[in-house]
């Protein structure tokens, strides 16, 4: 072989390894002795195990999207503070929780919400920690407890589904592809897209001749007939008249506060009472409603048209609960149009879908037999 001939040789093999290389993006895992790397919901690029045996979880509620997808809980070695047995809570409102009692037995990854002690994380033995949240604001903490631990860190983002569906729809694709669940997280994206749709169908059309309230909406605590939702999502889909719809909600949650003098002015035909506030101080929406003079004049309650429903924010959105909650409103506003669906029913076909077992009396029995009934005081 000539010297020329070799020399051609080895351009065109320099070339090849070029172009091959130039292949691998940053956009598609790589994947290195067993580790991959993926860009996580606030954009950071981590190593991870190719298939994590061992996780720990943190942020408010986060735990719900691992249940929703339908992980083993045996591989979840740490949990938040709020998820654990040190969390005495006998006002339990999350149907993930519910449906999973075994979560609170998991030792907690810090002693309160949200936080990681560094050696609890590192005596769990976790392969990865999953940090939720609902901003970046956490990322260089993440970074702090990677380069500590040595664990790897994925943030993924956690909050309302009706106000952020994409981000979290993104999330639960990332969390499946990473725990191998990706299936899993398209057949529930596409679950609630048909329920909505459904929702959406069944009233086409039409719109709620009543003017309708939320009281009692959970936000930081519990309150009374002046916390609502202005984006109440049962209202909006529904295409009901949603009387706070013109004030600015004050959380991620949609949560707002409102004055008496504003209820009073803004008297709804019908008050739907999330039962959250029966946990407020001296009883909540219920009993204001029940004794306080100047309610009592309200037209809903002097015409019996208050109904309870579930509580649908505890440790964030638990969107299960909104969507039951939907059937339950809609059959009070548009009874011909649900006169084929009983809501508890209902309810438990949503719970068993998502969180895996039909938990409506559970929560019934956290609000003391209450939920989906009409008021009479």
């Amino acid at each position: 072989m000539t010297k020329k001939m070799s020399l051609l040789l080895a351009v065109a093999a320099l070339l090849a390894v070029l172009i091959t290389a130039g292949c691998v993006t940053t956009d598609s895992p790589q994947n290195t002795d067993g580790m991959v790397t993926i860009t996580d919901a606030f954009g950071r690029e981590v190593t991870i195990p190719a298939d994590p045996q061992k996780i720990a979880v943190v942020g408010s509620g986060s735990m719900r999207y691992f249940v929703y997808l339908g992980i083993d809980l045996d591989d979840v070695v740490a949990v938040d503070y709020q998820d654990s047995g040190l969390n005495k809570q006998t006002f339990n409102l999350r149907p993930y929780s519910l449906a999973n009692p075994e979560i609170s037995e998991i030792p907690e990854v810090g002693a309160a919400k949200g936080i990681v002690d560094n050696e609890k994380l590192l005596m769990s033995g976790a392969d990865i920690l999953f940090m939720g949240g609902a901003s970046n604001s956490n990322a260089e903490v993440a970074n702090e407890i990677q380069e500590k631990t040595g664990i790897p860190v994925v943030m993924f983002f956690a909050g309302n589904y009706v106000t952020d569906a994409e981000k979290i729809q993104d999330s639960l694709l990332m969390l499946g592809e990473i725990l191998g669940k990706e299936q899993r997280a398209k057949d529930l994206i596409a679950y609630f897209d048909a329920v909505e749709a459904d929702l959406q169908k069944r009233v086409s059309g039409l719109s709620a001749e009543e003017s309708v309230y939320v009281a009692g909406v959970a936000y930081n605590g519990y309150h009374g007939l002046d916390g609502t939702d202005p984006t109440y999502y049962p209202f909006v889909i529904l295409n009901a008249d949603n009387v706070a719809s013109g004030i600015t909600s004050v959380s991620q949650t949609g949560y707002a506060q409102v004055s008496k003098e504003k209820i009073l002015e803004w008297d709804p035909d019908i008050i739907f009472v999330d039962l959250a506030t029966i946990q407020a101080a001296e009883g909540g929406a219920l009993v204001e409603m029940e004794k306080d003079p100047s309610y009592r004049e309200l037209t809903a309650v002097k015409e019996g048209t208050v109904y309870t429903i579930n509580p649908h924010t505890s440790m964030n959105v638990n969107y299960e609960t909104t969507l039951a909650n939907a059937y339950y409103i809609g059959k009070v506003l548009y009874p011909e149009q649900f006169k084929d669906v009983d809501p508890v029913k209902k309810a438990d076909e949503i719970y068993t879908f998502v969180v895996g077992e039909p938990v409506f009396d559970l929560l019934n029995e956290n609000v003391d037999g209450l939920a989906y009934q009409r008021v009479n005081f």
